[in-house]
């Protein structure tokens, strides 16, 4: 079996529908693209969180993932991950591309990338090895 059709059977368990069936299979690619993506961004070091709100609460704050990427020379892209959090069932923040995630009392912004790593393990797009180093490394907050 394809890495890919592996993958897109693990998401389908997940979701409890096949991802083809739900956003075509053009968005499966996509989907695969922006975690492939989103890992090598972890490993290098070049994630960046921006917190672009919290509640009145503190109960529940409004984040975006950045990919930093470019040279001094040709400038910096930064790269979101919209397609990645919305296929991995994270609830959009109001008028952004940001996600809602909630909770308090621990740091959100690690917890949120320790959650989509193990989930990119559990669908195959990670080893269990890789997973163990790069859900400890935290995005750097701007």
């Amino acid at each position: 079996m394809k890495k890919l059709e592996r993958v897109q059977e693990n998401i389908a368990k997940e979701l409890k529908l096949s991802l083809v069936e739900r956003y075509g299979s053009t968005e499966v690619d996509i989907f695969i693209e922006q975690a492939q993506r989103y890992v090598k961004a972890i490993k290098e070091g070049r994630m960046i969180c921006n917190i672009e709100s919290v509640s009145k609460s503190g109960m529940s704050r409004t984040l975006k993932f950045l990919e930093c990427s470019g040279s001094i020379k040709e400038g910096f892209n930064y790269l979101t991950f919209y397609n990645l959090f919305k296929t991995l069932s994270f609830k959009k923040g109001r008028n952004s591309y940001g996600f809602r995630i909630g909770g308090c009392g621990m740091d959100m912004v690690f917890n949120t990338n320790y959650t989509i790593i193990h989930r990119l393990t559990n669908l195959g797009l990670v080893s269990k090895k890789e997973c163990e180093v790069l859900a400890q490394r935290t995005p750097t907050v701007a």
